[in-house]
């Protein structure tokens, strides 16, 4: 069984923008809400931070990956593309994500390497993986105690 941990609460501020507090991090919260026109676009919504939650896992992962082979690349430039559409049943859902991830070798003799790592990377990445394979979501819906 994994661990589990209280990752993020979020605090309704008004309509769809929420604070996302999250707890025993030495960082603040981050204002997240829905695009325009439904929310305010005052910080990124649910879509942009699944893109942002699998771009960053995966761009880490490689970094990872290409550390412990000791192979020193140029900055890492990922790109995330999202896919949203329709399912049967006319409900929006994110269909696909593509990413692209712009990096090379600094020594011609590492490419080798460096192909290495690129093949196995994706297998570790912990967030990707996840979505891969479909994460059930156990909700529960009650009164506050505000």
């Amino acid at each position: 069984m994994g661990e589990v941990s209280k990752a993020v609460e979020l605090e309704q501020v008004e309509r769809y923008r929420f604070s996302a507090q999250y707890p025993d991090q030495p960082f603040g919260p981050l204002v997240v809400d829905e695009a325009i026109p439904t929310g305010g676009s005052a910080g990124p919504g649910p879509v942009l931070s699944l893109a942002t939650a699998v771009g960053h896992c995966m761009s880490s992962t490689l970094v990872n990956t290409l550390e412990r082979a000791h192979v020193p690349v140029q900055t890492i430039h990922t790109v995330v593309e999202v896919e949203v559409g329709r399912n049967e049943r006319g409900r929006l859902r994110v269909q696909r994500l593509s990413l692209q991830i712009r990096t090379a070798p600094l020594r011609p003799e590492d490419q080798p390497r460096f192909d290495h790592c690129v093949a196995i990377f994706e297998d570790f990445c912990t967030v990707s993986g996840a979505v891969r394979e479909g994460i059930p979501i156990d909700t529960k819906v009650g009164p506050g105690s505000s």
